[in-house]
C-alpha cells in the first residue's frame, strides 16, 4: 500500500482564499492523503469555519483559540496520521502533481529526506507574474545552501513525519521565521533535495504575515546571525575552502 501524506492547512480569518486552497488539495492526482485544515481561533463571524465545513468529510478540521501558525501547524501534526507531511498556507495552491511527483522522487532517497521545488508567484486573482526558479546544480553540489540563502518555500517541501518525531514541533515563540529555524534543525541528520520543477504557487498579498508582522525584521535578522553563527566550521570551509570565503558568500 502506498504511503500515506498529511496535507496540513492553517487559517486565520481566510474564508476569501482557503477555499482555493483546499479545493487545490483535494484535485491531488496522489490518492493516499488526508487534508487537516486547523482554523487558528479566526474572528471573523464564523466565515473560516463555515467555509471549511461545508466541505464534509472530505477534510478534517480542528477550531482552536489564537496562537499564531507555529501552533496550529503543531496541531495538524499532533492529529496527523500520514507518513509524510505537507504544508499548504490557507492563501496558496498545489498544482495536481505537487504530491504524486513528490511520492515518486522520494523513492530514490533514503529515510532522511527533505524534498522541495521550484514555485510560482501569484497575485490576488490567481495569476502568475514570477516564477522562482531555483540553481538545482548548485544545490545539488552543496544543499545545505537552499536552507542558508533562503531557497526554501513552506508549501513545496515534503517532510518525513519521523523528522518531527525526532526534532520535535515549531517554536511557539517566532512568528515569521518558525519554519526556516525548525528546517535549520532538520539540515544536522536530514539532507534536503531540490525537484527542478514547479509544483505550487505561493500568493502575494497586502495581508500576508510577512508584509505586515513588526517581528519579520527582528527575526529575520536574528535568524540570518543564528544559523551562521551555529553552522558547522567543516561545513563552512567544506563549502567554500575557507570561512572568510563562506561568510562573503553569504552576503
Amino acid at each position: 500500500m502506498s504511503k500515506k501524506v498529511s496535507i496540513i492547512i492553517p487559517v486565520y480569518n481566510g474564508s476569501n482564499y482557503v477555499k482555493e486552497a483546499i479545493d487545490s488539495a483535494l484535485a491531488q492526482t496522489y490518492e493516499n492523503k488526508e487534508i487537516i485544515v486547523v482554523n487558528d481561533g479566526s474572528n471573523d463571524e464564523g466565515a473560516t469555519r463555515e467555509c471549511v465545513l461545508s466541505y464534509g468529510d472530505k477534510v478534517i478540521y480542528y477550531e482552536k483559540e489564537n496562537g499564531g501558525v507555529s501552533t496550529a501547524l503543531n496541531l495538524g501534526i499532533e492529529k496527523m496520521t500520514g507518513d509524510y507531511f505537507s504544508w499548504l498556507s490557507h492563501d496558496d495552491l498545489y498544482y495536481p502533481n505537487k504530491l504524486e511527483r513528490q511520492m515518486d522522487e522520494i523513492k530514490k532517497y533514503d529515510d532522511h529526506t527533505i524534498l522541495y521545488s521550484n514555485i510560482d508567484m501569484i497575485d490576488l486573482n490567481g495569476n502568475c507574474f514570477s516564477t522562482v526558479i531555483y540553481d538545482h546544480e548548485l544545490l545539488m553540489k552543496k544543499p545545505d545552501y537552499a536552507l542558508l540563502r533562503g531557497d526554501i518555500s513552506g508549501i513545496s517541501l515534503l517532510i518525513p513525519k519521523s523528522a518531527f518525531d525526532e526534532c520535535g514541533g515549531f517554536d511557539t515563540k517566532l512568528r515569521c521565521v518558525q519554519d526556516y529555524i525548525k528546517w535549520f534543525e532538520f539540515i544536522k541528520d536530514y539532507t534536503f533535495i531540490h525537484m527542478p520543477e514547479v509544483l505550487a504557487a505561493s500568493r502575494v498579498h497586502p495581508k500576508q504575515v510577512t508584509l505586515t508582522s513588526p517581528k519579520m525584521i527582528t527575526e529575520g535578522n536574528w535568524l540570518w546571525t543564528y544559523m551562521t553563527e551555529n553552522y558547522p566550521k567543516e561545513k563552512k570551509i567544506k563549502y567554500e575552502g575557507s570561512e572568510y570565503v563562506f561568510y562573503k558568500e553569504m552576503e
